[in-house]
Protein backbone atom coordinates (compact mmCIF):
# COMPACT_ATOMS: atom_id res chain seq x y z
CA UNK A 1 0.00 0.00 0.00
CA UNK A 2 0.87 3.33 -1.00
CA UNK A 3 2.51 4.75 2.19
CA UNK A 4 1.66 8.59 0.90
CA UNK A 5 -2.02 7.87 -0.06
CA UNK A 6 -5.47 8.10 0.93
CA UNK A 7 -6.28 4.60 1.59
CA UNK A 8 -2.93 4.33 4.20
CA UNK A 9 -3.91 7.69 5.52
CA UNK A 10 -7.64 6.75 5.86
CA UNK A 11 -6.86 3.74 7.91
CA UNK A 12 -4.56 6.09 10.04
CA UNK A 13 -7.52 8.13 10.84
CA UNK A 14 -9.78 5.21 11.13
CA UNK A 15 -7.99 3.70 14.08
CA UNK A 16 -6.42 6.16 15.62
CA UNK A 17 -5.04 3.88 18.52
CA UNK A 18 -2.99 2.02 16.31
CA UNK A 19 0.54 2.49 15.97
CA UNK A 20 1.83 3.80 12.48
CA UNK A 21 4.09 1.07 12.44
CA UNK A 22 1.41 -1.57 12.36
CA UNK A 23 -0.59 0.18 9.80
CA UNK A 24 2.39 0.33 7.99
CA UNK A 25 2.92 -3.33 8.16
CA UNK A 26 -0.79 -4.17 7.66
CA UNK A 27 -1.15 -5.53 11.30
CA UNK A 28 -4.66 -5.68 11.87
CA UNK A 29 -6.98 -8.18 14.20
CA UNK A 30 -9.84 -9.73 13.18
CA UNK A 31 -12.48 -7.06 14.03
CA UNK A 32 -10.45 -4.11 12.62
CA UNK A 33 -10.84 -6.30 9.14
CA UNK A 34 -14.62 -6.93 10.05
CA UNK A 35 -15.12 -2.83 10.32
CA UNK A 36 -13.24 -2.38 7.12
CA UNK A 37 -15.28 -4.85 5.35
CA UNK A 38 -18.11 -2.99 6.42
CA UNK A 39 -17.14 0.45 5.80
CA UNK A 40 -17.98 1.54 2.50
CA UNK A 41 -16.09 4.56 2.08
CA UNK A 42 -12.93 2.63 2.68
CA UNK A 43 -12.41 1.38 -1.25
CA UNK A 44 -13.21 5.04 -2.15
CA UNK A 45 -9.46 5.99 -0.71
CA UNK A 46 -7.91 2.91 -2.87
CA UNK A 47 -6.07 2.94 -6.19
CA UNK A 48 -6.66 0.90 -8.63
CA UNK A 49 -4.18 -2.19 -7.95
CA UNK A 50 -4.93 -1.34 -4.29
CA UNK A 51 -8.95 -1.86 -4.49
CA UNK A 52 -8.06 -5.28 -6.50
CA UNK A 53 -5.75 -6.59 -3.92
CA UNK A 54 -8.57 -5.85 -1.19
CA UNK A 55 -11.41 -7.43 -3.27
CA UNK A 56 -9.29 -10.34 -3.39
CA UNK A 57 -7.84 -10.17 0.05
CA UNK A 58 -12.29 -10.04 1.24
CA UNK A 59 -13.24 -12.44 -1.05
CA UNK A 60 -10.77 -14.98 0.23
CA UNK A 61 -11.61 -14.27 3.60
CA UNK A 62 -15.10 -14.86 2.68
CA UNK A 63 -14.76 -17.82 0.44
CA UNK A 64 -12.29 -20.28 2.09
CA UNK A 65 -10.95 -18.80 5.78
CA UNK A 66 -13.99 -19.34 6.83
CA UNK A 67 -16.00 -22.66 8.24
CA UNK A 68 -16.90 -23.16 4.66
CA UNK A 69 -14.54 -23.19 1.54
CA UNK A 70 -16.12 -22.47 -1.72
CA UNK A 71 -15.77 -24.79 -4.40
CA UNK A 72 -13.55 -22.47 -6.42
CA UNK A 73 -11.35 -21.23 -3.29
CA UNK A 74 -7.96 -21.76 -5.89
CA UNK A 75 -9.08 -19.35 -8.20
CA UNK A 76 -10.12 -16.89 -5.06
CA UNK A 77 -6.55 -17.65 -3.94
CA UNK A 78 -4.64 -17.18 -7.35
CA UNK A 79 -6.04 -13.98 -7.68
CA UNK A 80 -5.30 -13.05 -4.09
CA UNK A 81 -1.30 -13.95 -4.93
CA UNK A 82 -2.03 -12.00 -8.77
CA UNK A 83 -3.27 -8.67 -6.67
CA UNK A 84 -0.53 -8.78 -3.96
CA UNK A 85 2.40 -9.19 -6.58
CA UNK A 86 1.08 -6.38 -9.03
CA UNK A 87 0.69 -4.26 -6.16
Amino acid sequence: MDKTGDGFNFLKTKFPRLSEAKIKEGIFVGPQIRQLFKDSTFMKHLNRKEKRAWLAFKNVCMNFLGSKKSDDYVAHVEELLSAYKAM
